[in-house]
């Protein structure tokens, strides 16, 4: 019985914290992002403190370990790293710290890491990492409602046929998926990371779904469509997100990916979906997720959560920090994006947009390597409504951006590089400009957008 409620209460906890939009105070989201907004607006003070003093243990604790060795071997997996990861986890906290005390204003690279577009959008009340502070813990800590009770056993040998024939990964990885589309993608990545590492999935399966999946969820799509203008036709804007998204999955699938290849984690028994005789699928399901949760001891679970998330705030964020405040003053105080987009300005010309317009789609094509927010920032002037369409959405379905999924790609145990997100962008970039061409065409002809 207790396996019983253990699997059925706590997962399905899971589903609706992670999945399920309440409307609180005429806000329609996600517990979780209620509760970013709950301590933003309630505690944002003794919070910032909090992230300011973590910050300054970041900075003193790497500088500590790059001349000394614990005997615990797990203080080691957290604070020792390569020379580039310790100048990136300096450089962050730093940053970091400079951005909310305002360090070295009046200076001219002072000013130009404080701007409110570089250092200012990353850090301080309204910046991204304050949000992402906060949504680590509670998301990571919250995490194993969907992983550790039976859930994802259940779904991965309910749905285990499709995802194998459509997309070449197990059942298991449907509550990644969801969780990218309906809550966030970053927690998406890390979902499937930590499920890698459990043996749910071989190398090639977690890069699949990871590269294909976990793209930006529906809480922050909803906010870029009112920015641009198409709240009345959000499920449309959406829809097409989720339709380019499948799509880019199916081809994904079938790559040769050689880095990739289809071995597990560390030597871990690869978990399997395989039902046998004289069962149906239905009682297996439900079997393998009692076994799961028999499993799971809770002390333990939450012990794994906490090492986790000091994981993420010594390793994630600060690197988020540095290569995201790096990657937008690039954006804002250089003609790098306006350079490397020229190709992209004449097959806009070509395909039908005017030069003006052309001259907006093409940086913002790019910019979103740097941030998510970027093209919707360089394409929202835009007298055209099919260039803001075409742009908001190429924007999610590029799926990479540097200043948080691109660096959490890179720090997973999947293998990633730079050069591999890279050519992921590029990759997504490129098949999601036709799709996009037809899909804007026919809202075109239907009327829903103008040209």
């Amino acid at each position: 019985m207790k396996n019983k409620l253990k699997f059925i209460f706590l997962s399905t906890f899971g589903f609706i914290f992670f999945l399920m939009p309440f409307t609180i105070q005429g806000e329609n989201k996600i517990l979780i992002s209620h509760i970013v907004s709950f301590v933003t607006g309630n505690f944002l003070e003794p919070f910032m403190m909090f992230t300011q003093a973590f910050a300054w243990f970041v900075l003193l604790m790497t500088a500590l370990f790059i001349f000394y060795t614990s005997k615990n071997e797990k203080w080691n997996e957290i604070f020792k790293a390569s020379p580039f990861n310790v100048l990136l986890r300096v450089a962050g906290s730093f940053l970091y710290l400079m951005v909310l005390n305002g360090w070295f204003e009046g200076t001219a690279i002072g000013n130009m890491i404080l701007d409110p577009n570089t250092g200012g959008l990353m850090a301080g009340e309204g910046g991204l990492l304050t949000t992402l502070y906060i949504t680590f813990f509670v998301g990571i800590l919250a995490l194993p409602l969907l992983t550790h009770f039976g859930i994802v056993e259940f779904l991965g040998v309910l749905l285990g046929p499709v995802m194998e024939k459509v997309f070449r990964v197990p059942g298991y990885s449907t509550v990644d998926a969801i969780a990218s589309f309906v809550g966030d993608g970053t927690i998406g990545i890390v979902l499937t990371d930590q499920q890698y590492q459990r043996g749910y999935y071989n190398k090639r399966e977690a890069y699949i779904i990871a590269s294909s999946f976990s793209i930006v969820g529906i809480a922050f799509a909803s906010a870029v469509a009112e920015e641009l203008g198409f709240s009345s036709i959000f499920p449309i804007f959406y829809g097409s997100i989720a339709l380019i998204t499948v799509v880019l999955a199916f081809i994904m699938s079938r790559m040769p990916l050689k880095k990739f290849e289809p071995t597990y984690y560390g030597g871990i028994e690869p978990k399997k979906e395989e039902v046998p005789q004289g069962s149906s699928i239905l009682a297996h399901a439900y079997k393998e997720a009692l076994e799961q949760a028999d499993s799971a001891k809770i002390f333990k679970v939450i012990t794994e959560a906490l090492k986790n998330i000091l994981n993420i705030y010594v390793g994630f964020l600060p690197t988020i920090m540095a290569i995201g405040t790096l990657s937008l003053i690039i954006a804002e105080y250089t003609a790098f994006f306006d350079i490397i987009s020229v190709p992209f300005l004449y097959f806009y010309q070509f395909i039908g947009y005017t030069k003006d317009v052309a001259a907006s789609m093409a940086p913002a094509s790019v910019a979103g390597f740097a941030d998510m927010y970027l093209p919707a920032l360089f394409i929202s002037g835009s007298a055209s409504e099919a260039s803001r369409f075409f742009i908001g959405v190429l924007a999610f379905t590029q799926l990479v951006f540097m200043s948080e999924t691109g660096m959490i790609l890179v720090k997973t145990k999947i293998g990633m590089s730079f050069l591999d997100v890279v050519k992921l962008f590029l990759f997504r970039t490129l098949l999601s400009i036709p799709l996009l061409i037809l899909i804007t065409q026919i809202l075109g002809a239907l009327g829903i957008l103008s040209f």
